[in-house]
């Protein structure tokens, strides 16, 4: 349940004089916490780094292209492999691929990430068919093979990747999973727009945070927080989100994004899709 209903669905075992703002009030008037300040001390804490993708414009492939990092072109394959296909028998389009190194958010048990999606399909969420991560925790590029795309598939636009390190914190809907305390504070300190305090310090802390493909750090929602947990019950981290990038001729739904979720424990990949 969001942040939102949450606040307002009420309950039924509260007096109705006494309001959400009220018990949010009291409650940190007990742990001292009444500024603006004090929301910027809580918030600190959260910040997390991220690896920006910058999607070059479109370009021809160069030779060996498929040992590095991009959207679009041909994957990295080793001998034995084959093109992915789904359960249905088809195969999925190569989406992009990355490269890990130390200046990327990227877990250190990943060498590469690669992303195959099937555009007929169209999966939503981790239960649809349709979309594949592929993750090598060692990669051997002596042993790797050209496999060229499937004749089925249409030719997709072959665009370099810039990399820029930022900091991300979590967008309002998110706030409530990572930090409680500094959640309740923004909606007291401003109650007919509770959002406007966290967004003053998010925007002071990291500057504006607009959606963007990035590895790492926090997901920015289009329709919701939806972040899974693990199997104890803590929220995943995010592997990758990527947006709808005009360079490599990508659209997610109506302008939409997609979120990937890994957990290095369990080597468990959540998946979903939302748009505006």
């Amino acid at each position: 349940m969001s942040f939102w209903k949450k606040l307002f669905s009420g309950d039924k075992d509260k007096p109705k004089n006494v309001s959400h703002f009220d018990r949010y009030r009291n409650e940190l008037n007990e742990l001292n916490l009444k500024s603006t300040s004090d929301l910027e001390n809580l918030v600190k804490p959260l910040i997390r780094p991220t690896t920006k993708l910058e999607i070059q414009p479109a370009s021809r492939p160069h030779e060996n292209s498929q040992l590095e990092s991009h959207f679009g072109g041909h994957p990295y394959f080793e001998k034995g492999e084959e093109w992915p296909k789904g359960k249905n028998g088809k195969h999925l389009d190569f989406i992009f691929q990355v490269f890990n190194s130390p200046e990327l958010e990227l877990p250190k048990s990943v060498e590469l990430v690669q992303f195959f999606y099937d555009w007929d399909e169209f999966p939503w969420d981790t239960e649809n068919e349709g979309w594949l991560v592929k993750i090598y925790g060692k990669v051997d590029k002596e042993q790797s093979e050209f496999i060229a795309k499937p004749k089925e598939l249409e030719k997709s636009k072959f665009c370099e990747i810039k990399f820029k390190q930022t900091q991300t914190l979590p967008d309002w809907e998110g706030i409530d999973l990572f930090g409680k305390d500094a959640s309740k504070l923004s909606c007291v300190l401003n109650e007919d727009e509770p959002w406007d305090s966290y967004d003053q310090i998010v925007t002071k802390l990291t500057g504006e945070q607009d959606y963007q493909s990035q590895l790492g750090g926090y997901p920015k929602w289009v329709q919701g927080e939806s972040t899974p947990k693990d199997k104890d019950g803590n929220p995943m981290k995010l592997l990758f989100q990527i947006d709808s990038e005009d360079n490599a001729g990508l659209m997610w739904g109506d302008v939409g994004l997609i979120y990937v979720f890994y957990d290095e424990k369990s080597e468990r990949v959540e998946f979903t899709l939302q748009c505006h």
